[in-house]
């Protein structure tokens, strides 16, 4: 298993992210699809030439991309079946330029919505997928890609996926793999549990602490000891650290130091 760690949480802006990130001494990133950077707005179109650039500057660094993560959708979007089907087929197209393996996805992103969804898990009708999602499938197979759906808890605006059973239910009748928020995921059950249901189609695991205020920083808790032996029983290729958007260097570096440790 491999570490890497996600741009948006080095710098509001992917180019700085990705000099930073190997200033660190990261050798892989998850690119973080940053909305004033993937520039959907009245042109409708994502600016596919930043995203070409930054195939150039990996290069320059020497970073691999591991996975992609959709932008976050507004609620104007959210509430546009032509905007998410235009969103989810750009962040997928923007996955493929920047070379990544994973394109992970967030349940408003590729479910219609919450009546449908919550009518598809308990009377098991079909998949309540917005459209544009089979084309975007299309486009992650074709480039060698998968599509993971992250866990997440049930709020305003957010389709309750962090349940054991339910992830790996949908990834199987779609046919996409799974992103596990690890934090989120103990919420509803150990971690064992979490592997035996999705360890099949785990592809991308997320690791952090949190503070005090919620926020979440560069993991070095002692629990991740316990989990990190837990993960390498699984197929994860890569774990991604999170860490706090002012962070200092040091402290960074010294998470990436201990959760290497814990990989070996």
């Amino acid at each position: 298993m491999q570490l890497a760690i996600s741009t948006a949480s080095l710098a509001n802006n992917t180019q700085e992210a990705l000099e930073r990130a190997a200033d660190l001494g990261f050798k892989s990133v998850e690119i973080n699809l940053i909305n004033h950077e993937f520039a959907y707005g009245y042109r409708r179109q994502p600016n596919v030439g930043l995203y070409r650039q930054l195939r150039a500057e990996l290069d320059k660094y020497q970073l691999t991309v591991w996975s992609v993560s959709s932008p976050t959708l507004s609620q104007e979007q959210m509430f546009s079946e032509l905007s998410r089907k235009e969103i989810l087929k750009g962040a997928a197209g923007a996955a493929g330029i920047l070379g990544a393996k994973v394109f992970v996805v967030q349940p408003a992103d590729i479910f219609s919505d919450q009546q449908s969804f919550d009518r598809y898990m308990h009377d098991h009708k079909s998949p309540a997928v917005t459209k544009g999602f089979d084309e975007a499938w299309v486009q992650v197979v074709n480039r060698k890609m998968t599509m993971a759906l992250v866990n997440r808890d049930h709020w305003i605006g957010t389709l309750l996926t962090n349940q054991a059973e339910r992830l790996a239910y949908i990834a199987n009748d779609l046919a996409i793999g799974c992103a596990l928020d690890i934090r989120q995921a103990l919420n509803r059950n150990n971690l064992n549990t979490w592997l035996e249901f999705v360890g099949e189609r785990l592809v991308v695991a997320y690791a952090y602490d949190v503070t005090d205020d919620g926020l979440p920083v560069a993991p070095v808790d002692g629990e991740w000891g316990g989990w990190s032996a837990i993960l390498k029983t699984s197929r994860l290729k890569y774990l991604i650290i999170r860490a706090g958007i002012i962070q200092s260097d040091e402290e960074i570096v010294r998470s990436r130091r201990i959760i290497e440790g814990l990989l070996v």
